[in-house]
């Protein structure tokens, strides 16, 4: 399978969600504010969630994206594990990462095999991420995690035209969680998962967790 590729496709396919102006707002909590619609690739939802973060664009990505690409690890406490299993010119990647269960343990750990695209849109100054899942020889799926699958999202970090230092940031997620979870769940489940995910970003971003000294 040629993952850059399917990253690309991913990317294309965002680029219309991001353009597209027919949302539906889900819920705003703490100055994100979270909207939805029908997915295109699936019986399910896309959804979108907005926020603005202190940071450039370049510097937000670097949260956003697994070590030792980046640091999401240190402060997104959704994931319990991540690796990268392919990389190539520092913007794209093959990550496997596993969740913890959510929702008080109604939903159990699950696990995604993405393809990750770091695009740099000059003529607006734009960074943002293309990813879709991907099946990997390295990660068959295991018995005790339910192996999902998140069809084309990402995040995009747009520079506020007049605001030195300040990113619009806009994160798309249309996930099939997979296993026999009721739909009323899921679509109370991951607005509020992307909520808990710009704010986690935000105190990661104020607290300059980039910028922390490396341990010895």
């Amino acid at each position: 399978m040629d993952y850059r590729a399917e990253a690309e496709k991913a990317g294309e396919k965002l680029m219309g969600y991001y353009k597209d102006t027919d949302w539906k707002v889900s819920k705003v909590s703490k100055e994100v504010t979270v909207s939805h619609k029908k997915s295109a690739e699936f019986d399910g939802h896309i959804y979108k969630a907005e926020c603005v973060l202190d940071g450039t664009p370049d510097e937000i990505v670097k949260y956003v994206i697994p070590t030792p690409l980046g640091v999401r690890e240190k402060w997104d406490k959704t994931i319990k594990s991540s690796e990268v299993l392919e990389s190539s010119e520092k913007d794209f990647f093959v990550v496997h990462s596993q969740t913890h269960s959510s929702a008080m343990g109604v939903i159990s750990s699950r696990d995604f095999i993405d393809a990750v695209l770091i695009n740099h849109l000059d003529e607006d100054n734009i960074v943002c991420t293309n990813s879709v899942s991907v099946e990997h020889p390295q990660c068959p799926p295991v018995d005790d995690v339910v192996r999902a699958f998140n069809h084309p999202g990402g995040t995009f970090c747009v520079p506020v035209k007049g605001e030195e230092n300040k990113t619009k940031v806009i994160n798309f997620l249309q996930s099939d969680l997979k296993g026999m979870l009721p739909r009323t769940l899921v679509e109370t489940a991951l607005p509020n998962t992307m909520i808990d995910f710009i704010i986690g970003l935000k105190t990661a971003l104020d607290n300059k967790i980039l910028h922390e000294p490396a341990e010895d």
